[in-house]
């Protein structure tokens, strides 16, 4: 952000902050247990951000040819990263989907779409 002048948003570090904080408020009718679908909607959210992250390097590495501030080679890594984040993150959403909606626990492949 610094090379492309960008300033840093204090005010946006923060609400996504209290945001995070006040995600942990809902009532999903357990105050002291965590319900069995937190770790799926966790897992759903840290995806969507990995993913909005690897289209801010994807949108960078289109610019990169046509701009000069922006380093293409810097853009590489953190974009295979964040692919790969993906990938891990999906695995781990898949299987505990599998825990939480299969009545035994027991991991079933029908309706679900392995991910590479």
């Amino acid at each position: 952000m610094a090379d492309l002048d960008i300033p840093v948003m204090r005010n946006r570090i923060a609400l996504g902050w209290l945001a995070e904080k006040a995600g942990r408020l809902k009532l999903n009718g357990r105050l002291v247990s965590r319900s069995p679908l937190s770790d799926v909607l966790e897992l759903e959210a840290m995806r969507l951000g990995v993913e909005g992250k690897a289209c801010a390097w994807r949108s960078l590495a289109a610019l990169a040819d046509t701009d000069p501030r922006i380093d293409g080679a810097r853009v590489q890594e953190p974009l295979r990263r964040a692919e790969r984040q993906i990938r891990s993150l999906e695995a781990l959403r898949l299987e505990q989907a599998a825990q939480v909606f299969t009545a035994d626990g027991v991991r079933t492949d029908a309706g679900l779409h392995n991910y590479p």
